[in-house]
């Protein structure tokens, strides 16, 4: 399959998926949660930063803009898209996209599709039950304690009272997002096993990704100095 062929075969089905979630994320209420708005004197003082100990539940719009800035924003498409396709054209995986420039293309644009169904799914569904898709960061001391919070909350998500419950719509949009995939992902790819393995990868990238946001701020302010 041609690199144009595999890009609009992913397109089509992305776009559906995509816009969807990012309007049903918008607009759906959190099942058996009340549709006001929240009030202004919720929300942390003016230049506090938002963390697990000072909690307040996601917008409508906030949940769309996660979804939009984790599939099309800058890191995704300039840092992270990049180092993904050159690390999975430097294990040849799959092996019939081979190790060339045509296939770091298909594999740049699969990850951009495996990012844009799960978020979708995962923000849009988890936002029947008020499950937030965010990374919110800690707010403790201590190494430790910071690394098992970042580690815990790979599987567990912040609903709108601020308690860790299992991130329901995360599984649902890690396993949905690979099943769909299998659709034009190559053969060695569309096992059971690789479908599982491909499901298992993207919650360890998740952990990967909350130490990152958990720590890097902490690496930036020391560099800056």
């Amino acid at each position: 399959m041609s690199v144009v062929s595999l890009v609009s075969r992913i397109s089509r089905v992305t776009q559906i998926v995509f816009f969807t979630g990012v309007i049903a994320g918008s607009c759906r209420p959190a099942l058996g949660q009340p549709t006001s708005r929240i009030d202004p004197l919720d929300q942390p003082a003016a230049g506090s930063p938002l963390t697990a100990e000072a909690y307040v539940p996601i917008t409508g719009e906030q949940r769309a803009d996660w979804i939009v800035d984790g599939t099309i924003g800058p890191r995704s498409l300039s840092l992270i898209g990049p180092l993904a396709a050159g690390l999975q054209t430097g294990l040849n995986w799959p092996s019939e996209w081979q190790q060339s420039w045509n296939g770091v293309a298909k594999r740049y644009a699969q990850r951009e599709a495996d990012v844009a169904i799960s978020n979708t799914i995962e923000a849009g569904l988890g936002g029947l039950w008020g499950e937030d898709p965010r990374y919110i960061p800690s707010g403790r001391r201590g190494i430790w304690p910071r690394a098992r919070y970042a580690m815990k909350t790979a599987f567990l998500a912040q609903r709108r009272d601020g308690h860790l419950a299992p991130a329901w719509g995360r599984y649902a949009g890690n396993v949905v997002n690979n099943v769909i995939e299998n659709a034009w992902l190559p053969p060695s790819a569309t096992t059971a096993g690789q479908t599982v393995w491909r499901s298992v990868l993207g919650l360890l990238a998740r952990l990967g990704g909350n130490a990152w946001e958990e720590f890097w701020p902490d690496v930036r302010r020391r560099l800056r100095r």
